[in-house]
């Protein structure tokens, strides 16, 4: 395809089951050394719940630094603008992560109550924090022990469930999550790249470590956002597009709301309303984990998700053992190329 391509390392760990295991580790580890009458023992209680706070709700969270770290790789093709008056050039950048995720038995039930119980874990963490302190200042419940160890059997049971999956099936095939989203943005690329105006920079990146939480794409948009054109800089990212409709991300997000309010969402809710897209996509909200594209809504830079979802708002086999192949109905990813096609034709002369 002719493209520069760069491969950007970074250090994160191998899977999510780590962070889960050193969040919980530390906060029951924290809530059994509190002491009646000691007020500093639930310090270290308090300190993975902010960390556990910033993690589920799609910040960047220090826990994601903790022992075991390996090397992880995003992969960066580059189409240069050829234009010789650099205040002119568009940034385009198009993304999808790579990366497969380990089986997960939260997935098998209704993906719709993913984000209630996150919800419920992050208020049981600062209720379990809060009632240690008051067991820790000396307030004399006595029911406050059985509630503090009641609260770290259900946090040690949530762990459990939240990772036997992988020790019991290894990782998914990822055909829809993520196969068919590189896929979408190599496609996509492909077309913008033949006939690009001089002045569009194109890049397409695919990210790893977004089965973490979305690091790779945390650390590609820092370590370039400063060097693109501002107010000039857009992109789209492309995830799990094998099954169900073609829809265009508004919102996302757990306890905080991300919201897409920016004119690359916008451009594509337009073309939306009329053909070949009205009958063909959607608009919709996603709150069962996020996408690389939460960096960039965070960094105010125009942002457009792609998925596809079924007609329960869910995404078909993801995180499961039938996340294969054979499954995938290719419709929503043809649908997506032209979409993201349309959206970034306008974005290049709209910037």
């Amino acid at each position: 395809m002719g493209a520069e391509v760069r491969l950007e390392s970074f250090r994160t760990p191998k899977t999510y089951v780590t962070v889960v295991y050193w969040l919980i580790g530390g906060l029951v580890l924290g809530l059994l050394l509190v002491r009646p009458g000691a007020w500093w023992t639930p310090a270290l209680a308090w300190v993975y719940v902010v960390l556990a706070w910033l993690y589920f709700n799609w910040r960047y969270s220090p826990v994601v630094q903790f022992p075991v770290l390996h090397t992880a790789h995003n992969v960066v093709g580059r189409w240069a603008a050829t234009t010789d008056r650099p205040e002119s050039v568009r940034k385009l950048i198009l993304m999808a992560h790579y990366d497969t995720a380990p089986v997960s038995a939260l997935y098998g039930s209704s993906q719709r109550t993913f984000r209630a119980s996150l919800i419920i874990s992050l208020m049981l963490m600062l209720l379990a924090a809060v009632l240690a302190t008051l067991e820790a200042i000396g307030v004399g419940w006595e029911w406050l022990p059985y509630a503090r160890y009641g609260l770290v059997a259900y946090f040690v049971l949530q762990a459990v469930l939240g990772t036997i999956g992988y020790y019991l099936h290894g990782y998914t095939n990822g055909a829809s999550d993520n196969a068919t989203g590189v896929v979408a943005a190599l496609k996509t690329a492909d077309r913008l790249r033949q006939n690009k105006p001089a002045y569009v920079d194109l890049e397409v990146v695919l990210t790893s470590a977004e089965e973490v939480g979305m690091l790779g794409a945390y650390y590609y948009v820092e370590k370039h956002r400063q060097s693109w054109p501002t107010g000039k800089t857009a992109a789209i990212n492309f995830d799990t597009l094998g099954a169900g409709k073609l829809t265009v991300i508004e919102q996302t997000g757990t306890v905080e709301v991300i919201q897409y309010k920016n004119i690359a969402t916008q451009t594509a809710r337009e073309l939306l309303q009329d053909e070949p897209f009205l009958s063909k996509a959607q608009t919709g909200r996603w709150h069962t984990a996020d996408f690389d594209s939460v960096w960039f809504v965070r960094q105010h830079i125009p942002v457009l998700a792609l998925c596809a979802l079924n007609e329960n708002g869910e995404m078909p086999r993801i995180h499961r053992p039938e996340d294969t192949i054979s499954a995938v109905d290719q419709r929503p990813l043809d649908i997506a190329v032209d979409l993201a096609e349309a959206v970034f034709r306008r974005l290049s002369v709209a910037l």
